[in-house]
């Protein structure tokens, strides 16, 4: 639960406000919260932000909670409040649970329609109507509230769902909650709902993820082992990483002496390690895990042979078993702070343990190679995802269950060769078109790719497509050599149906804002410029500064906006270009120009080949792609750190030969198509000494909504995303290198001639 203290406000001087200019205001404000709402996938974050903004908007709310409903208890609990001073009610707050019907949020919860309460008294008698069990909580935050208090209670509804209840107070100030506030405010809260379930169903993606990603991980551990020893250390190293914790320990069980042997450890006192080199089963700190089966998880208890941990600063320790095929092979011990069992997902752990119980017992029974195999495919047989093998010659050798149901095959196609794969399986991109040999996934991990959500479009199970999330690797040999390759694959079509669903309501709400956007600008204009002309006379009053920084924000709302309807646009395939021929530098020029405003003083160089660079290009998509790549070296680096600009001509061949190893993924394909023909390529490098990207952002640089962890200033995540697109439709790319705390380096090169005519729609100006 997120708790956010609001200081009490004093009385304030009254001012005659228009009515209708102050709800359309408010209206306003709100729009902008639920943009902002949507933006956010963390639900931590957007519950602790959707009361505190929305007590900033609305000048009648002044503190409200969030109840959020778990629907496996059924049960409303509290989720996060602002602007109410529990003091120490805060423990009983955390303990409300609220069933359909009970209290106020209950009775809003069953009746699914918004509540006005326009008394303290009320709110108490419709508050205290709850089972005997929570009354003394409620009592106790009932005691909390002021004397003077408005309520407005409003089901958080999807459709005919509801997925909580969102409560805003007046307490006492002006102006009041009124009746007439209820639709406006239940709009409100009909968006934030399905903001919330949004971002509650991207981070259940999220844990999906996380949990395929250590999958992964233990099945290149288990695959890459050369012998016993390499696999405790990295099955230990992987499941230490998946808890987030550091220290840890793996035995082995040696069933005919009933004895545990320390296999690898981390991070332990070299007392506890050499005390636990080899213990007997009956007395040891994990017997019940071993006997059993079954996770453990508890605080240290000394006397029990972990004293040494606890004068280590250990608090709290984990057991887990290793099964394999329901025998016990060894145990894991993870030792950390109070917080470590409360945040172990065991099932995934002990899904986890029972792949790494079979690796130990495939190695330690290891006999003959046929054996081997069998083992390994029940390994792989057991992971809920498709995951395909093939040699080194790109014949399929292996393929789990799951693999041959996502595939629609009944029968395992050994040796298949993957030029066939494309029409076999009716791989295709996202468009619809047909997929190239050489961009088919294993294609991809053969050539030494490793990846990650790589999407395409197959004939799934149903008949029907289904859109298949590839991740993949190579397979390295002894010698360092590619010996064959593997992805693993899952069907995301509903995923993909979700994230159409969030553009679309994106692109409806960027339609709406852009006219009263526009309009707010061009007002805030005329009245710089008014301020402008009444500065030349110096007695008279001036607000220059504040209503500079008014039209400069709203020009960052519709440049947000902006993107938001260009996505919509290149989704409904509805863009095109309008083709000039245009002196680069010049154009580079101007922008740099434009955005001192944004990028401040710094030193901003522009080195190019000639002073005309002369260009076949849309001039306001390339100052478009131009402008976001210099606000964001800006943004990313200090105020007195440099940016460099180059612009060049460089032939293709050229290009293709300085990237003939390990191409960035943005390039790589771009490349084998541009190297058909030899062609002068117009080349844009942007260079900043910021703080640099780290590979996992790299890996998502040019998604929509991507954006890094070190976030900076405001924005949606289009930008990239839009200039690569932007890019793309010239016949060009994109793409970025960098080094976290030394910089980023982003390359853009498209044809100098423009686009080839069956690129796309263009049209020449």
């Amino acid at each position: 639960m997120t708790i956010t203290q609001l200081p009490l406000v004093g009385d304030v001087l009254e001012q005659p406000i228009n009515e209708a200019e102050q709800r359309s205001e408010v209206l306003a404000n709100l729009l902008d919260v639920s943009t902002y709402l949507v933006s956010v996938l963390n639900p931590n974050e957007l519950f602790t932000g959707l009361v505190r903004r929305v007590v900033e908007v609305v000048p009648a709310v002044q503190a409200g909670l969030l109840w959020i409903y778990d629907q496996r208890q059924t049960t409303l609990h509290l989720e996060s409040f602002y602007g109410l001073d529990v003091g120490p009610a805060y423990e009983a707050i955390g303990r409300l649970r609220l069933r359909p019907g009970e209290g106020l949020a209950g009775e809003a919860l069953r009746r699914g329609e918004p509540l006005l309460i326009e008394t303290r008294s009320s709110y108490r008698d419709l508050a205290r109507r709850v089972s005997p069990r929570s009354e003394p909580d409620v009592c106790a935050f009932l005691e909390c509230l002021p004397r003077e208090l408005t309520a407005v209670v409003l089901p958080l509804r999807i459709g005919a769902e509801v997925i909580g209840v969102l409560e805003l107070m007046n307490l006492g100030n002006r102006p009041q909650l009124r009746r007439t506030d209820l639709q406006v405010l239940q709009t409100f809260s009909n968006l934030a709902a399905g903001a919330i379930k949004n971002a509650q169903l991207h981070a259940q993606m999220k844990a999906h993820q996380r949990r395929l990603e250590a999958f992964g991980a233990i099945g290149t551990v288990i695959s890459t082992a050369a012998d016993l020893d390499e696999l405790l250390r990295n099955v230990l190293d992987v499941v230490l990483g998946v808890v987030d914790a550091s220290v840890g320990i793996l035995l082995l069980l040696d069933p005919g002496r009933a004895m545990l042997q320390l296999g690898a450890w981390r991070n332990i006192p070299h007392q506890f390690v050499e005390q636990h080199r080899e213990i007997h089963v009956v007395g040891a700190m994990c017997e019940e895990a071993v006997r059993y089966g079954q996770p453990i998880r508890r605080p240290l208890i000394a006397g029990s042979g972990e004293d040494t941990l606890i004068d280590d600063g250990l608090a709290s320790c984990a057991y887990i078993p290793l099964l394999a095929g329901g025998t016990v092979v060894g145990v894991i011990g993870i030792y950390g702070d109070p917080a470590l069992p409360e945040r172990i997902d065991v099932q995934t752990l002990m899904m986890m343990s029972n792949l790494i119980g079979f690796a130990i017992a495939n190695v330690r029974l290891y006999q003959e190679s046929h054996i081997e195999r069998r083992k390994l495919t029940a390994v792989i047989n057991s992971i809920v995802e498709g995951v395909v093998l093939c040699d080194r010659l790109g014949r399929l050798v292996l393929a789990n269950r799951m693999a041959m149901e996502l595939l629609s095959s009944d029968t395992f196609p050994y040796q298949q060769p993957i030029s066939s794969m494309a029409d076999f399986y009716a791989i295709r991109d996202l468009d619809g078109r047909a997929l190239p040999i050489e961009r088919l996934p294993l294609t991809r991990a053969l050539a030494g790719e490793v990846f990650h959500d790589y999407r395409v479009l197959l004939r799934g199970a149903s008949g029907e497509d289904t859109v298949m999330s590839f991740s993949g690797a190579p397979v390295y040999g002894d010698m360092n050599t590619i010996e064959g390759a593997v992805v693993i694959f899952r069907d995301i079509t509903e995923h993909q149906k979700l994230e159409r669903a969030k553009d679309d309501f994106l692109a409806v709400a960027a339609h709406e804002l852009r006219s009263p956007l526009a309009a707010v600008r061009s007002y805030a204009d005329l009245l710089i410029r008014r301020e402008q002309r009444r500065d030349r006379d110096k007695d008279a009053p001036s607000d220059l500064r504040g209503l500079t920084i008014l039209s400069q924000q709203v020009s960052h709302m519709l440049r947000l906006v902006d993107n938001l309807l260009d996505m919509s646009r290149l989704d409904a395939g509805l863009f095109s270009l309008q083709l000039q021929r245009v002196n680069l530098v010049a154009l580079t020029h101007q922008v740099i120009d434009q955005l001192r405003p944004t990028i401040g003083e710094r030193d901003v160089t522009l080195t190019s080949d000639a002073p005309d660079l002369l260009v076949t290009c849309d001039p306001l998509r390339i100052r478009q792609v131009l402008t976001n790549l210099l606000v964001n070296a800006a943004r990313y680096s200090s105020p007195a750190s440099p940016i460099e600009v180059t612009e060049i001509v460089i032939r293709s061949e050229v290009l293709a030969t300085r990237y003939a190893h390990q191409p960035p993924p943005t390039l790589r394909s771009w490349l084998i198509d541009i190297q058909r023909t030899s062609q002068p390529l117009a080349l844009i490098t942007v260079r900043d000494y910021g703080i640099g990207m780290s590979e996992e952002t790299m890996q998502r640089l040019f998604r929509r909504y991507a954006r890094g962890r070190q976030r900076v200033g405001e924005g949606l995540g289009l930008g990239l995303y839009l200039s690569y697109e932007l890019i793309g439709r010239h016949g060009g790319t994109i793409w970025a290198e960098s080094v976290e705390g030394r910089g980023s380096t982003f390359y853009v090169t498209f044809p100098l001639e423009g686009p080839p005519l069956s690129h796309g729609s263009v049209q020449q100006a």
